[in-house]
């Protein structure tokens, strides 16, 4: 193979990497929130003392309803367990521990409990959604599903439900039905920021970046103190082209929460996508004083480098990045571009195999050129 076809060649992969370095800002941006986990509400579902002639199991069955509403829940557990082994036909003390167990998040064990109530108490929707709820969060999607359809057959409304379904929709890719199930849950609740955030993200990956900087000023209009909310306003700007407008809401994000690692990444790759390369690297910086291990900011240095033709100092940063991660794809991808540029193209050539390895498809274009190279 003559030089000048090599050269070509070389020039043509040489665009590619560029391109790779621009698109990969996206690839390492954490994703956005979707789904609050363990933030959406259950009622007081505990019911209310009752009293019978079985007196011990019904006074700790009391004391079980008391202690919930106490929030005393360790408590509440223990008494409605005591109910049950002096009585195991009482089964509202079955109903009360699992809706307690829901309190402190231990959903199989709520789900568990509601199961054997249901099995004597028939056609009771908020059983069933609550049924569904643990499902959720257990991440039995199908039961999950399942539960707040036959919930909803039976009139059952409550705004969690509609968000659930939403957000299982969005974690399947479909984003327009997600929204769909985001619009219902607004309409039972018009506060419901959740709903609002999250169908800002749906609309966002659908690219209607207009419509999702609308859903999330419209989420920080109800409650403005979520630093998340301020985080996924900023990175619909940045989808948006409007690099000072993202930057403003990632502050506010960082100013709400100053530990807030990834809305400073995210501030550091709208200038970076802006052009500002060495603001960026000090960003990316202040990145790493929270989080001294986060090898996407090492990365992210290094393309900044790259772009300022400091290949030597882009080459120590991806290196840093592939300490911490070995399995980082895109920053032996990126070394191998940054070797390649410093005329080091068996170091390149071993990088970009060791991406192809660890299944990076576009790491195939650069291992093709290598190819090449050894004829």
């Amino acid at each position: 193979m003559n030089k000048k076809n090599l050269l070509f060649i070389l020039f043509c992969i040489m665009a590619s990497v560029i391109y790779a370095q621009e698109t990969d800002t996206s690839q390492i941006v954490v994703p956005i929130k979707i789904g609050f986990e363990g933030d959406a509400a259950v009622e007081d579902t505990a019911s209310t003392s009752i009293v019978a002639e079985d007196q011990q199991a019904n006074i700790a069955y009391n004391d079980g309803v008391q202690f919930y509403q106490q929030n005393q829940f360790d408590a509440s557990i223990q008494s409605f367990t005591r109910a049950l082994e002096l009585n195991p036909k009482l089964i509202k003390a079955l109903y009360g521990r699992g809706t307690t167990y829901i309190q402190q998040k231990e959903y199989q064990k709520a789900l568990d409990d509601l199961t054997l109530y249901g099995e004597k108490i028939k056609d009771d929707a908020n059983l069933i959604y609550l049924k569904g709820y643990c499902a959720y969060y257990l991440k039995q999607n199908e039961l999950a599903v399942e539960a707040f359809n036959k919930a909803m057959d039976m009139g059952y409304e409550d705004v969690n439900m509609y968000y659930f379904m939403g957000v299982m929709k969005f974690n399947e890719a479909k984003y327009e039905e997600a929204i769909a199930e985001f619009n219902k849950a607004i309409e039972v609740d018009p506060n419901h920021y959740f709903s609002f955030n999250d169908r800002g993200s749906a609309n966002r990956m659908l690219e209607k970046y207009d419509d999702a900087i609308a859903d999330y000023n419209k989420a920080i209009e109800i409650n403005g103190d979520v630093a998340l909310l301020y985080n996924n306003l900023g990175s619909a700007k940045r989808l948006n082209k409007d690099y000072e407008g993202a930057c403003k809401a990632y502050d506010n994000a960082i100013a709400k929460d100053a530990e807030y690692h990834v809305a400073v990444n995210n501030k550091a790759i709208a200038l970076y996508e802006s052009g500002k390369y060495e603001e960026a690297i000090e960003v990316f910086r202040n990145v790493l004083k929270l989080k001294k291990d986060y090898a996407y900011a090492y990365n992210n240095i290094g393309l900044c480098y790259y772009k300022l033709k400091d290949y030597e100092s882009a080459i120590e940063a991806f290196s840093t990045a592939i300490s911490m991660k070995q399995d980082y794809a895109y920053a032996y991808i990126h070394r191998g571009s940054a070797k390649e540029m410093m005329r080091n193209m068996s170091g390149a050539c071993d990088d970009w195999k060791k991406a192809k390895e660890l299944g990076l498809e576009v790491a195939e274009e650069y291992c093709s050129v290598c190819i090449e190279y050894k004829k």
